[in-house]
């Protein structure tokens, strides 16, 4: 058997085709859906709707709780369903939120009671109600446009065949009604019929879009909003646990580097300043000598406390705003450090955050790099701010757990904020931090 293909005509282009198959294949995947959806949304009201029923009638002798319990399970596989359904036909990821855990230590009857304590378990209960009524709305309209759709080339189609089919005394129409006579009555039904029908053709595509988008809505709302809340308590409780950790972990710091530093320093100076006291009469001249020494001293103290405090909020912050801090930065800094930084309508706690990063990037450049060059840029992204540190340095910096990146890198997700740093080996480092204005 031979197939002959026709050629495709100069107005039928490939993209054309494709978007002729999707909007078909969309439509049809949404009356597979809906069709399915009536169906479960059939079987679920009345089992859930029984269930929830004959518990709440008796549940005052106790007997109505167990059965309660079987309803919003039940409710809880239906959505099950309806998340798989939704996936597999729509495209539509609804994310199913973590069921309430009892306590550690509960007694079974705690145990088996749980689920009616879970607002997501309502939730699922009231869901199969509304999703039911939903679909007794959504299928039949699906169906009527689809019909409608099709009966620009059906109905006159149809028309053609039964006035040839039927004698003339059985045949009606509604230019009848108005008075036309064969054939002008054929002509206008027909004009009818492919204009009703053009009407339901254009406008299937936004009903069966605005149905789709209904049903995804419902099921978002109902389905997995909690989840949506749970991510955020939970990036929430994350973001303490870091804040906790980086400032834990810094405080460590602070203190070592103080007992190291500064702290030796100033206790030899004391006492050098005792010996000076001991040799001012007996040996001048050695006395001064000890004096310049405690002088050095108290100067390196002086320089190595004016270090430390950079991971700490400086006044010209607070008094002047980040710009002009961001600059003292710079000008400090042993590598030459162009910045960037418009003024900005900045949160205190993200200027802050801010500034620390930039404080640790250059500090970490200067240390270890071997840069010629640092560029600090601040901008405003959206609702967050971003803030970039680029040297042209050896690179080859890697976030080690305990090590300064690390460090930085909880100190910016305590502000909920994300940290990321690209360093090839041999082309330099950017350290790049995004923090929410909203943290």
């Amino acid at each position: 058997m031979t197939t002959m293909t026709l050629p495709r005509t100069a107005d039928e282009t490939p993209a054309q085709a494709r978007g002729v198959g999707a909007w078909a294949s969309r439509i049809g995947r949404f009356l597979g859906y809906s069709f399915l959806a009536l169906v479960l949304g059939a079987i679920g009201f009345s089992l859930v709707t029984a269930l929830l029923s004959a518990g709440a009638a008796t549940v005052v002798v106790w007997v109505g709780l167990p059965i309660l319990v079987g309803g919003v399970l039940v409710a809880r596989g239906f959505a099950a369903a309806e998340r798989a359904l939704q996936s597999a036909i729509l495209g539509t990821h609804l994310p199913t939120p973590l069921p309430k855990q009892p306590r550690a230590g509960a007694g079974w009857v705690r145990r088996m009671f749980t689920p009616l304590t879970d607002p997501q378990r309502w939730l699922d209960s009231l869901w199969v109600l509304v999703n039911f009524l939903l679909a007794l709305i959504t299928f039949p309209l699906a169906i009527a446009w689809t019909l409608g759709a099709i009966g620009t080339v059906g109905g006159p189609l149809a028309t053609l065949i039964l006035e040839n089919v039927l004698p003339d005394a059985d045949r009606s129409a509604f230019a009848d009604l108005l008075g036309f006579t064969a054939p002008t009555a054929l002509a206008i039904d027909i004009a009818l019929q492919v204009a009703v029908g053009l009407l339901f053709l254009l406008t299937v595509g936004p009903v069966v879009r605005g149905l789709t988008a209904l049903h995804r809505g419902v099921g978002r709302g109902l389905l997995s909003s909690r989840y949506e809340e749970q991510q955020r308590l939970a990036r929430a409780e994350e973001s303490r646990a870091a804040g906790r950790s980086a400032e834990s972990a810094a405080l460590r710091r602070l203190e070592r580097d103080l007992h190291d530093g500064p702290q030796q320093r100033l206790v030899r100076a004391s006492m050098d300043l005792a010996r000076i006291e001991s040799l001012t009469e007996k040996d001048p001249e050695r006395a001064q000598a000890v004096l310049r020494e405690a002088r050095e001293q108290l100067g390196l103290t002086l320089d190595e406390l004016r270090r430390l405090s950079r991971g700490i909020a400086p006044p010209i912050l607070v008094d002047r705003g980040l710009p002009a801090a961001l600059a003292e930065l710079s000008a400090i800094s042993p590598l030459p450090t162009t910045v960037e930084a418009p003024e900005l309508d900045l949160p205190e706690h993200v200027e802050i955050g801010v500034y620390y990063v930039v404080s640790e990037a250059l500090t970490n450049a200067a240390k270890h790099s071997g840069a010629g060059a640092v560029m600090v840029e601040v901008a405003r992204i959206g609702e967050d701010v971003r803030v970039r540190i680029e040297d042209d340095g050896r690179g080859g910096a890697e976030m080690r757990t305990g090590g300064g990146l690390a460090g930085l890198a909880g100190r910016v997700a305590s502000l909920e904020g994300r940290l990321s740093v690209r360093s090839p080996e041999g082309d330099g480092t950017r350290v790049e931090a995004v923090i929410p204005c909203a943290s």
